[in-house]
């Protein structure tokens, strides 16, 4: 049997296995991965992939689930590898080249080695014969979203209408670099619905005058649920919160996201005094010894959403529906409570139907938040049926105000204009 390493020297998490995960599909073969560590000052969302059972991995491994559909697994020591290697031919991604002691301590076992490196070319990344130096692949690219495809660009998608503009809260870097499953799956829900989209990204950063520029010709917010490590950086997404409440402008919320979702109206209805955030990943809580609690054990994997009857979300996706889940804490029943006279309804449960899971806004056009991670388990040919419902509702909500616009603006044509003439 064979173990096939594909090295790739790159600090970028959302880069390092992709190219494994291209070989491992164009061969059919299991990919196998050792664990990994990155720049956690630098990408703090390195390891935010969650497995459908429930293994956080770094996340880069997202491409071997989008591109095969198989789980990535847990990650193997070198004992389970070689014992794995014993049986079949596998791919392993590895972060510099195959030591000598290493491979010389594998092919003792009896495994046969290939040792690949990815290169760079411009904007494609192929796959180079350690040994020969030979190219062993075709060029592969990343589209506008961040996805692979064979080329440069993948195959277009024919598109109608107006390009509408949606802003993600959260840097361009951190979005496609380091946790790229969000801006992917936004991608799959617009080539869906053959939308043209253009990414505006919010950073956590932006207040006052810059936030009301960025966001004043924007069609919809996304809230990702990306980890904040600054507590100083709460501030901005919180405002842009508040700008989409003010502003009636659609608004999906996931994980960390809905919580600031929360905490924007429950500041707005309830006061600042009694709703604040309590450093990072942390819903507002009242200030009343009622804080947001952690589970004891995390909600990690793929677990139902039962959703409630009459709701938005009911409408979307069912009655119940499959999510992915990255959960550590879970929402304050006692603010849902007080925040139900300000229209805030829980729209999904967990299985026991104890735990809220989605809430959504009546007397908005959309405001739905969640706590599991919807762009987990998105792919190109089948897109998260919320983010697809999310973009439906972003273009609505533009073709009504066109509609409105144009009323407003378009004058009136008399019928017997010649009357008024001297």
């Amino acid at each position: 049997m064979t173990i096939t390493f594909i090295a790739h020297s790159t600090p970028e998490p959302a880069l390092y296995g992709a190219m494994a995960a291209i070989l491992a599909e164009l061969r059919a073969l299991p990919l196998c991965h050792f664990p990994v560590s990155h720049d956690a000052q630098r990408y703090p969302n390195a390891r935010q992939h969650v497995t459908a059972q429930g293994q956080a991995i770094t996340s880069g491994l997202v491409w071997l689930e989008r591109l095969t559909g198989r789980d990535a697994g847990e990650e193997s020591g070198i004992e389970s590898l070689i014992y794995r290697a014993l049986k079949e031919d596998i791919v392993v991604p590895l972060r510099e080249p195959l030591s000598a002691e290493l491979n010389a301590f594998i092919t003792a076992q009896g495994i046969e080695t290939e040792s690949l490196t990815v290169v760079r070319n411009q904007d494609k990344f192929q796959l180079e014969d350690c040994i020969t130096g030979k190219i062993r692949s075709n060029g592969w690219g990343r589209d506008a979203f961040g996805r692979w495809a064979l080329g440069s660009v993948s195959q277009p998608v024919m598109r109608a209408g107006k390009t509408l503009r949606v802003a993600l809260v959260g840097d361009f870097s951190e979005q496609r670099d380091s946790y790229p499953a969000m801006l992917a799956a936004l991608g799959d829900a617009a080539d869906a619905l053959a939308m043209n989209i253009d990414v505006v990204y919010v950073t956590s950063t932006l207040l006052g005058s810059q936030l009301d520029c960025t966001l004043a010709d924007v069609d919809g917010i996304i809230f990702p649920g990306a980890t904040i490590t600054r507590s100083d950086a709460q501030a901005g997404p919180l405002a842009t919160a508040t700008w989409a409440l003010e502003n009636q402008t659609p608004v999906l919320g996931i994980n960390q996201g809905m919580h600031q979702m929360i905490t924007a109206l429950g500041q707005k209805v309830l006061g600042q005094e009694r709703v604040v955030m309590h450093g990072p990943s942390t819903l507002g809580s009242l200030q009343t010894g009622l804080p947001l609690a952690e589970h004891t054990q995390p909600r990690l994997g793929n677990h139902p959403v039962i959703t409630r009857r009459g709701t938005l979300l009911a409408n979307k996706t069912g009655n119940e529906f499959l999510l992915r889940y990255n959960q550590r804490r879970y929402l304050n029943p006692h603010l849902l409570a007080e925040l139900e006279s300000a229209g805030l309804n829980v729209s999904g449960y967990d299985e026991s139907g104890e735990q809220a899971q989605a809430v959504e806004l009546n007397n908005h056009p959309f405001f739905i938040g969640v706590q599991g991670q919807p762009e987990l388990t998105s792919r190109r040919e089948r897109p998260n049926p919320l983010l697809m419902a999310f973009l439906q509702q972003v273009r609505q909500c533009n073709r009504d105000r066109d509609v409105s616009h144009a009323a407003l603006t378009k004058s009136v044509r008399l019928k017997h204009p010649h009357r008024l003439m001297g």
